[in-house]
């Protein structure tokens, strides 16, 4: 027993030493906190702002203002629907009860002291989310009394993932409503004034304090420049980076990660502004996502393994 027991534990360590670096190769996906700013460009009032993931059974806690957050709607719901025609239900987010005016000529495109475009505080509005289990966002748009109100919105989806050893990547979309919009034909969409920040402590940020108004000359100490992950090429904050497919997304380096800082009690954010243009960017809003540095263990794998070898040896 006691031979059937050691080697069993070297069969272990071997294992170990054998799939640690694929370990820490794998690729591990985070669903992240997502805030949007979304600028009322369709020239008519508004009252309620729908988002639309994939996910029919999306449930964020709606009474939990770190996976909900909203200005200047009062009241948020969620309701189910076949949006995309797949015959497949689809969560739809509501945010509701405010009147959004359109925004002013020019309204939206000063800069504040950041350098991030912002708007008239009555001619946006802002929207934040855990996307934990969401599926891909199909669209956005305005309604008044619950009709869509001009073109679908430019609404960015990210995931994060980390990898290597590790290496934090964000991937950005343009939600797929967008394109197919009669109303936006020959438009594309997409981001420029990137910025990434890494290993802030966890307990600095949280879902309500991302928005027009976080002051990001205080996280100076954590900011990092971004690169286009195809090129290796930094991007700069006077890039602009458009999207004409649907199904393309922009793939952005942030850092690789020292290890002390790979767990969750550290996070990573990415700002943008969200510009379309036919001919040249306009900004439509401001996007910002936060997510944890958190790579999956490793050790947990090893030692779901170093179980079953022992309960195969019992047997």
């Amino acid at each position: 027993m006691k031979k059937l027991i050691l080697m069993s534990l070297c069969l272990l360590f071997f294992c170990a030493a054998v799939m640690a670096p694929s370990a820490r190769a794998d690729v591990v996906w985070h669903d992240p906190q997502l805030n949007w700013d979304f600028w009322n460009t369709t020239g008519q009032n508004a009252d309620d702002l729908d988002i639309v993931v994939e996910n029919p059974n999306f449930n964020p806690n709606l009474a939990n203002p770190s996976q909900v957050w909203s200005v200047p709607f009062q009241t948020v719901t969620l309701s189910n629907l076949d949006h995309d025609g797949d015959l497949d239900l689809d969560t739809r987010v509501r945010y509701s009860n405010a009147s959004v005016p359109p925004a002013a000529p020019g309204g939206i495109i000063l800069p504040d002291s950041d350098g991030m475009p912002y708007g008239n505080e009555w001619d946006c509005a802002h929207g934040g989310l855990y996307m934990k289990g969401s599926g891909l966002v199909l669209d956005a748009y305005w309604t008044m009394g619950g009709v869509k109100v001009g073109p679908s919105y430019p609404i960015t989806y990210e995931q994060t993932r980390v990898e290597g050893d590790p290496a934090l990547y964000m991937e950005l979309r343009i939600a797929k409503g967008f394109f197919d919009d009669p109303e936006n034909y020959g438009k594309e969409a997409g981001w420029t004034e990137i910025r990434t920040f890494v290993n802030i402590p966890a307990d600095l940020l949280d879902l309500p304090d991302i928005n027009k108004d976080l002051d990001l000359s205080t996280l100076a100490a954590y900011e990092v420049t971004p690169k286009n992950a195809s090129t290796g090429l930094p991007i700069l904050p006077g890039d602009v980076i458009l999207m004409g497919d649907p199904d393309s997304f922009f793939d952005v380096f942030l850092s690789d990660i020292d290890p002390a800082y790979a767990n969750d009690g550290y996070e990573a954010l990415l700002v943008a502004t969200v510009v379309t243009s036919a001919s040249e960017p306009i900004p439509a809003g401001a996007f910002w996502n936060l997510n944890p540095q958190s790579p999956e263990p490793a050790t947990i794998v090893l030692l779901g393994l170093g179980g079953l070898l022992l309960r195969r040896r019992k047997r």
